[in-house]
Protein backbone atom coordinates (compact mmCIF):
# COMPACT_ATOMS: atom_id res chain seq x y z
CA UNK A 1 0.00 0.00 0.00
CA UNK A 2 1.70 3.23 -0.87
CA UNK A 3 1.85 6.41 1.85
CA UNK A 4 -0.08 8.70 -0.95
CA UNK A 5 -3.23 6.11 -1.60
CA UNK A 6 -3.71 5.50 2.00
CA UNK A 7 -3.62 9.27 3.51
CA UNK A 8 -6.88 9.52 1.13
CA UNK A 9 -9.28 12.04 2.94
CA UNK A 10 -12.25 10.24 4.34
CA UNK A 11 -15.15 12.58 2.01
CA UNK A 12 -18.98 12.09 1.86
CA UNK A 13 -21.06 12.99 -0.73
CA UNK A 14 -20.06 13.07 -4.72
CA UNK A 15 -16.70 14.05 -5.35
CA UNK A 16 -15.89 17.54 -7.01
CA UNK A 17 -11.94 16.50 -7.48
CA UNK A 18 -12.32 13.93 -10.59
CA UNK A 19 -8.64 12.75 -9.51
CA UNK A 20 -9.83 12.19 -5.77
CA UNK A 21 -12.65 9.96 -6.62
CA UNK A 22 -10.29 8.09 -9.29
CA UNK A 23 -7.45 7.23 -6.57
CA UNK A 24 -10.12 5.88 -3.93
CA UNK A 25 -11.83 3.65 -6.67
CA UNK A 26 -8.29 2.17 -6.67
CA UNK A 27 -7.87 2.10 -3.44
CA UNK A 28 -11.34 0.53 -3.13
CA UNK A 29 -10.29 -2.06 -5.65
CA UNK A 30 -6.63 -2.65 -3.50
CA UNK A 31 -8.66 -3.33 0.09
CA UNK A 32 -10.96 -5.61 -1.78
CA UNK A 33 -8.09 -7.45 -3.31
CA UNK A 34 -6.52 -7.45 -0.07
CA UNK A 35 -9.67 -8.92 2.17
CA UNK A 36 -11.56 -6.39 3.19
CA UNK A 37 -15.41 -6.11 3.20
CA UNK A 38 -17.21 -4.03 1.72
CA UNK A 39 -17.93 -2.40 4.68
CA UNK A 40 -14.81 -2.80 5.86
CA UNK A 41 -13.82 -0.51 2.91
CA UNK A 42 -16.62 2.13 2.98
CA UNK A 43 -15.37 2.73 6.78
CA UNK A 44 -12.07 2.89 5.58
CA UNK A 45 -12.94 5.52 2.71
CA UNK A 46 -15.46 7.03 4.12
CA UNK A 47 -18.46 5.93 2.14
CA UNK A 48 -21.75 6.17 3.61
CA UNK A 49 -22.85 2.22 3.00
CA UNK A 50 -21.31 -0.77 1.37
CA UNK A 51 -23.20 -0.70 -1.57
CA UNK A 52 -21.83 2.29 -2.77
CA UNK A 53 -18.04 0.56 -2.53
CA UNK A 54 -19.77 -2.23 -4.52
CA UNK A 55 -20.87 -0.11 -7.41
CA UNK A 56 -17.36 1.53 -7.74
CA UNK A 57 -15.71 -1.84 -7.36
CA UNK A 58 -17.96 -3.16 -9.75
CA UNK A 59 -17.45 -0.05 -12.45
CA UNK A 60 -13.76 -0.27 -11.96
CA UNK A 61 -13.22 -4.11 -12.80
CA UNK A 62 -15.93 -3.58 -15.60
CA UNK A 63 -13.96 -0.71 -17.25
CA UNK A 64 -10.69 -2.44 -16.94
CA UNK A 65 -12.17 -5.48 -18.72
CA UNK A 66 -13.21 -3.68 -21.35
CA UNK A 67 -10.14 -1.87 -22.22
CA UNK A 68 -8.14 -5.02 -21.68
CA UNK A 69 -10.73 -6.54 -24.45
CA UNK A 70 -10.12 -3.25 -26.12
CA UNK A 71 -6.32 -3.53 -26.81
CA UNK A 72 -6.19 -7.03 -26.87
CA UNK A 73 -8.88 -6.67 -30.02
CA UNK A 74 -6.58 -3.66 -31.22
CA UNK A 75 -3.16 -6.15 -31.30
CA UNK A 76 -4.53 -9.00 -33.19
CA UNK A 77 -6.14 -6.40 -35.61
CA UNK A 78 -3.07 -5.15 -36.55
CA UNK A 79 -1.48 -8.83 -36.25
CA UNK A 80 -3.87 -9.71 -38.92
CA UNK A 81 -3.14 -6.69 -41.03
CA UNK A 82 0.56 -7.54 -41.18
CA UNK A 83 -0.41 -10.75 -42.13
CA UNK A 84 -2.25 -9.83 -45.24
CA UNK A 85 -0.17 -7.32 -46.04
CA UNK A 86 2.89 -9.96 -46.12
CA UNK A 87 1.60 -12.14 -48.72
CA UNK A 88 -0.84 -8.84 -50.68
CA UNK A 89 1.91 -8.86 -53.66
CA UNK A 90 1.27 -12.67 -54.29
CA UNK A 91 -2.19 -12.69 -54.17
CA UNK A 92 -2.29 -9.79 -56.57
CA UNK A 93 0.52 -11.91 -58.57
CA UNK A 94 -2.41 -14.42 -58.88
CA UNK A 95 -0.86 -16.65 -56.07
CA UNK A 96 -3.61 -19.02 -55.14
CA UNK A 97 -2.56 -20.21 -52.03
CA UNK A 98 -1.31 -16.46 -51.08
CA UNK A 99 -5.02 -15.58 -52.00
CA UNK A 100 -6.90 -18.67 -49.54
CA UNK A 101 -4.50 -17.30 -46.76
CA UNK A 102 -5.34 -13.45 -47.49
CA UNK A 103 -9.36 -14.43 -47.24
CA UNK A 104 -9.09 -16.31 -44.23
CA UNK A 105 -7.08 -13.40 -42.92
CA UNK A 106 -9.81 -11.59 -43.96
CA UNK A 107 -12.40 -13.44 -42.58
CA UNK A 108 -10.90 -13.56 -38.88
CA UNK A 109 -10.65 -9.70 -39.16
CA UNK A 110 -14.13 -9.98 -39.72
CA UNK A 111 -15.44 -12.58 -37.07
CA UNK A 112 -12.51 -10.44 -34.57
CA UNK A 113 -14.72 -6.79 -35.30
CA UNK A 114 -18.08 -8.69 -35.57
CA UNK A 115 -18.59 -7.56 -39.01
CA UNK A 116 -20.21 -11.04 -40.27
CA UNK A 117 -23.68 -12.38 -39.76
CA UNK A 118 -27.31 -11.39 -39.94
CA UNK A 119 -27.50 -9.01 -37.74
CA UNK A 120 -24.81 -6.92 -39.42
CA UNK A 121 -25.80 -7.55 -42.89
CA UNK A 122 -29.39 -6.52 -42.34
CA UNK A 123 -30.31 -10.17 -43.08
CA UNK A 124 -33.74 -11.78 -40.96
CA UNK A 125 -33.16 -14.89 -39.24
CA UNK A 126 -29.95 -17.18 -39.21
CA UNK A 127 -30.80 -19.03 -42.02
CA UNK A 128 -29.86 -18.70 -45.36
CA UNK A 129 -32.27 -16.83 -47.84
CA UNK A 130 -32.68 -17.78 -51.27
CA UNK A 131 -33.76 -15.15 -53.58
CA UNK A 132 -35.81 -16.31 -56.95
CA UNK A 133 -35.18 -14.05 -59.93
CA UNK A 134 -37.80 -14.70 -62.53
CA UNK A 135 -36.26 -15.07 -66.16
CA UNK A 136 -36.39 -11.59 -68.25
CA UNK A 137 -38.06 -12.15 -71.76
Amino acid sequence: MSAAVAELPKVHGRHRNKALAAARRVRAVELKAAGLTYDQIAAELGYANRGTVYRLISEALETQTVEAVDQLRSLEVERLDKLQFGVWQKVMAGDVHAGSLAIRVIMARCRLLGLEGPSVLGVGGSKPQTVVVPPVD
